[in-house]
């Protein structure tokens, strides 16, 4: 039997309510032999019976306990049949005919390991942002590039470095070569949240990535979405990067540098999460890893230093700063990697 041109891995836990919308994109996203493996990641709702009714030779649904997103992906992985890879999540959705574009840029050209395309973030409430103005910032503009048949082709070593810093790319619209996936060993069931960006980290570190401007996803916020933790988000951003260091992927001095340097901001932005809500005990045990892991830093010293006090001391010398200090330069915000992450209230009143 051939082998699809793509294969597409829905995730899915207690969101069968989705699931019509999120198939019925994919099926007219305009991919002749398009195969779909929806992984039911030990749903309690009635998702087996919705994807019965909704079934049809392109469908396949693996049922797995619990484990969490990343091992879910793998799963599908470990299903799929297809040549290219690609993910939705089953609250989000496709738009039509931006999938064949990919499908056959990637065909053309074997040098690129991974296409992605933009994306809309939002909802119909709030109205709608593209991903590359949201998570990517003015940086992901200027990365060096060339254009080839309308499609970014970035520099290697540029994009790697900038995805260190930030997360570029959303993964409801990228497309990965089977071959380079398997290379990679697919996504590190440690992480959930972030254990797309790592992914792409460790194969950034050997294959380039190309992107298409045209919009293929839509990502809608809604509530009840994993990355509404901000101190869980900041966590496995932290984890992010100490996994991609211990990787083995080949590191130039310049990345280990730059895994390290936002490694130690990262830390810093997780104990002031926890300063920020006044859980001092909790900001003092994060503001000391972060001394052990990363050596002197006098800030965290300062902040580690001022929590060992008691609490209305603390409180005390938080009160008398606000009145002189309107902005030391961290901003707590609703999710950290997007481009209002550290925008909000003075964190000190």
């Amino acid at each position: 039997m051939e082998s699809p041109p793509l294969s597409v891995i829905v995730c899915t836990y207690n969101r069968a309510s989705y699931l019509p919308a999120c198939l019925g994109s994919l099926r007219a996203a305009g991919v002749p032999g398009l195969e779909i493996v929806v992984v039911d990641d030990g749903s309690t709702d009635d998702t087996k019976a919705v994807v019965e009714k909704l079934n049809g030779p392109d469908v396949r649904y693996v049922y797995q306990t619990n484990k969490g997103l990343s091992t879910a992906r793998n799963t599908g992985i470990a299903a799929a049949r297809g040549r290219y890879v690609a993910y939705l999540d089953s609250d989000d959705l496709w738009l039509a005919g931006v999938a064949p574009k990919l499908i056959d840029f990637l065909d053309r050209h074997p040098e690129v390991g991974v296409a992605f395309t933009e994306a809309k973030v939002g909802n119909d409430a709030e109205g709608f942002t593209p991903w590359t103005e949201w998570a990517g910032r003015d940086e992901f503009k200027q990365l060096p590039h060339a254009i080839v048949d309308g499609f970014r082709v970035f520099d290697r070593t540029a994009f790697h470095r900038q995805l260190i810093r930030r997360n570029l790319v959303f993964t409801g619209a990228v497309f990965q070569r089977r071959e380079v996936l398997a290379e990679a060993g697919g996504f590190n069931p440690k992480l959930n949240a972030a254990g797309d960006w790592e992914l792409y980290l460790r194969i950034a570190a050997r294959h380039v990535f190309a992107f298409c401007p045209d919009p293929l996803a839509i990502y809608i916020q809604h509530p009840a979405q994993m990355t509404t933790g901000w101190d869980k988000m900041a966590l496995e951003f932290c984890d992010t990067r100490r996994a991609h260091l211990a990787s083995g992927v080949p590191l130039g001095a310049d990345e280990v540098s730059l895994l390290k340097q936002t490694l130690r901001g990262e830390l810093f932005y997780y104990a002031y999460l926890a300063y920020d809500r006044r859980d001092y005990r909790e900001a003092n045990r994060r503001f000391a890893q972060l001394l052990r892991e990363c050596g002197m830093d006098k800030k965290a010293l300062a902040y580690w230093g001022l929590t060992c006090l008691p609490r209305p001391m603390t409180q005390g010398v938080r009160s008398l700063r606000a009145l002189f200090v309107r902005d030391d330069g961290v901003r707590v915000g609703p999710q950290p990697w997007a481009p209002a992450a550290r925008a909000g209230r003075n964190a000190d009143q």
